[in-house]
């Protein structure tokens, strides 16, 4: 085990993933277990976190997992509990679960609408909810993945641009409060990644336009980002310049949906 990877088994003992039954946060898990941190596991497909579990076993101190959904409060409460008497305690959390949920707003059902908001809104302040009892415990630090969608709304992605920049506000708002506990949050804000999230048939327009990056490429720069305690990462850096285009020249975003976010 090199240096870096010794670091990260000091310093995170138990790490739960949530959406690990694929895409990211099956390469978070995949990650942490081979640096040795022991594993629990959340998702709403079995048949995905035991694929997970049985990559991450080979080489993690342990991978336990539970079926739940995140938008269902007393589920998660309810997994976490029990995960964390199995893994002896929690110092790391990284919350990936979300859906995509493309669709233009004016044809879109309230019900797909409020689903999205649901999972990928609610279910953070669910997460973080159930893990903030043994993170304050271990002083640990929690990671919750946003969305460049977070820095700027594009067209057909309305309900996920919204619960996304939901998900950025809300880890502004808390993150000094858990520090005053020794927790820290970092958020992560990632551009195009090659995950199942993006594979859909139906998935916006703005989402075919660039090269779309592998996930071991957010997993490596997000540990790395809340190992220093760092509040945010952008993946790759040039997210940086949107958020800067957002608050300098809006207008330029604005073109640039319109020209490749519509039909």
């Amino acid at each position: 085990m090199g240096a870096e990877a010794m670091a990260f088994a000091k310093q995170w003992q138990a790490a739960l993933v949530t959406g690990a039954a694929s895409g990211i946060g099956r390469c978070f898990a995949r990650e942490l277990g081979r640096r040795g941190v022991a594993l629990g596991l959340i998702d709403v497909s079995a048949d995905g976190l035991t694929g997970t579990a049985d990559l991450s076993s080979k080489t993690s101190k342990g991978a336990e997992s539970r079926v739940a959904d995140v938008s269902d409060a007393n589920a998660i409460t309810r997994a976490v509990g029990e995960l964390v008497s199995e893994l002896g305690g929690l110092d790391l959390v990284i919350h990936c679960a979300a859906i995509l949920g493309p669709g233009q707003f004016a044809t879109q059902s309230a019900a797909d609408f409020d689903k999205v908001v649901s999972i990928d809104l609610l279910g953070t302040a669910n997460v973080l909810r159930a893990v903030l009892p043994a993170l304050r415990q271990s002083r640990g630090s929690v990671v919750c993945v946003a969305s460049t969608a977070a820095v700027h709304g594009w067209p057909a992605l309305a309900a996920y641009s919204a619960a996304k920049s939901g998900v950025a506000g809300f880890c502004d708002a808390v993150r000094g409060e858990l520090r005053r506990d020794g927790v820290t949050l970092t958020a992560v804000f990632p551009l195009l990644i090659d995950t199942p999230l993006l594979s859909g048939a139906e998935i916006a327009p703005i989402l075919k336009q660039g090269r779309r990056l592998p996930p071991e490429s957010v997993v490596e720069k997000t540990l790395a980002g809340a190992a220093a305690g760092r509040p945010r990462v952008f993946v790759p850096g040039s997210v940086r310049l949107i958020a800067a285009l957002h608050g300098l020249a809006p207008s330029l975003l604005d073109w640039y949906g319109r020209r490749f976010g519509l039909h």
